[in-house]
């Protein structure tokens, strides 16, 4: 029989002090209590790591590691997120084999020979969003102008829908990913993208191209493989996973630039310097700040705590990325850092498809930026930015001037 485990003393999710920093709690229990329990939304426990290296091998434990939210006990941040991922039946959800079979539907087209091939594209859509920003006049909100489109464009593309089809997708994830929204919001709002896949599936099949959904309309639902139902969440998730993060990633590693403006100047100097400093922000910002949630499927020891089937599991990247043991003076940004080492995109099996995209994408976006607008500048202090309570860790808006 287990024996009694204390009640956890801690409420999870916890409060950040400073909006471009994890909350210090969990530095707090890196140093005192590594793997704790902590209090869930509903009342329910789940276990909590810090240190990057239990993080990295709780997230790569998909054997005794549950990812499939539909579990029974699956811990979650939030009611909404709770409708939400109940409500996303798509292969980050789901544990090999089924996950390692539909991730592979998708892997060819996430190559970083194909990725490194959109480059001249990605170049000519970064200056059109740098165009509009000089001729709409100062100061100008950066997210509308540039954080949102670049991303928004890129899966308008890959999936081969009309340009001016991306604000409603820019409505329907920013009402779904956030954590102010209703349960009831949340879904409708996903419930709405899921409708239009639904109609996009239909006319693809009737009128098939040489685009990402003819081919799985093809290659997956004709033959039986896949339903059209998983299809639909499998390009809702293509839409969110390729659009919030970067948008987000793009606004806030801006702020932290011009937060450090000799390094900003360096990077000018040397855009050699691009491709390390956006690892750097990777690390650092850690904007997925809500995942890494797991359900014990099989006893885990880990750091002396055994952790037994159908309790809960956070094992949360910022937190990994800021230890330490693997990150010097973890809090400080520093381009010169070697950052190749974060979890930003995750660890093990379910880390992001994309991520190669990603990268490419804050590359070509911070070497323009730092290029055209040299006298770049926040328009406002910090702290009267609006920062998103939301899946995805962002700013609301980013009025910048020059």
């Amino acid at each position: 029989m287990p024996s009694e485990v204390e009640q956890p003393r801690h409420q999870w999710p916890f409060p950040r002090s400073c909006p471009l920093d994890p909350p210090p709690a969990l530095a707090e229990l890196r140093s005192s209590e590594p793997i704790t329990r902590v209090r869930l939304w509903n009342g329910d426990p789940a276990w909590l790591a810090t240190r990057y290296a239990d993080v990295r091998a709780l997230l790569a434990d998909h054997g005794r590691l549950s990812s499939d939210t539909s579990r029974p006990g699956f811990p979650q941040t939030s009611a909404t997120v709770a409708a939400m991922r109940g409500q996303q039946k798509v292969f980050i959800r789901q544990d090999p084999p089924s996950h390692d079979e539909h991730r592979l539907m998708l892997t060819a087209d996430f190559t970083v020979k194909k990725v490194r091939s959109m480059r001249p594209y990605l170049e000519q859509l970064v200056d059109g969003c740098l165009d509009a920003m000089e001729e709409a006049g100062r100061p100008v909100d950066l997210v509308r102008l540039l954080a949102q489109p670049v991303p928004a464009n890129v899966i308008v593309r890959l999936l081969d829908l009309p340009a001016e089809h991306s604000e409603f997708f820019l409505d329907r994830v920013a009402r779904w990913m956030s954590l102010d929204s209703s349960p009831e919001e949340s879904r409708e709002a996903g419930e709405d993208a899921l409708g239009y896949f639904a109609s996009l599936i239909e006319q693809r099949r009737a009128e098939p191209g040489d685009d990402l959904v003819s081919r799985l309309i093809q290659d997956q639902v004709a033959t039986g493989v896949f339903s059209e139902a998983q299809l639909q969440h499998m390009l809702h998730l293509l839409l969110v996973g390729g659009f919030d993060t970067t948008a987000n990633m793009i606004a806030l590693g801006t702020i932290v630039l011009l937060e450090h403006s000799e390094q900003f100047a360096e990077l000018r100097a040397e855009p050699d310097r691009i491709p390390a400093a956006v690892e750097e922000l990777l690390r650092y910002l850690s904007v997925a700040h809500h995942v890494g949630f797991r359900l014990a499927v099989d006893e885990v020891e880990i750091d002396g705590v055994c952790i037994r089937p159908g309790e809960g599991v956070i094992a949360p990247i910022m937190a990994a990325n800021r230890d330490p043991e693997v990150f010097p003076d973890p809090d400080a940004f520093d381009i010169h850092r070697d950052a190749r080492a974060h979890v930003a995109f995750g660890f093990g099996v379910h880390q992001c498809l994309g991520q190669a995209l990603a990268r490419v994408e804050l590359q070509v976006v911070f070497g323009r930026l730092l290029e055209r607008f040299p006298h770049l500048a926040l328009a406002v202090p910090v702290d009267e930015l609006r920062f998103k309570n939301s899946l995805i860790y962002g700013v609301e808006e980013l009025p910048v001037t020059w």
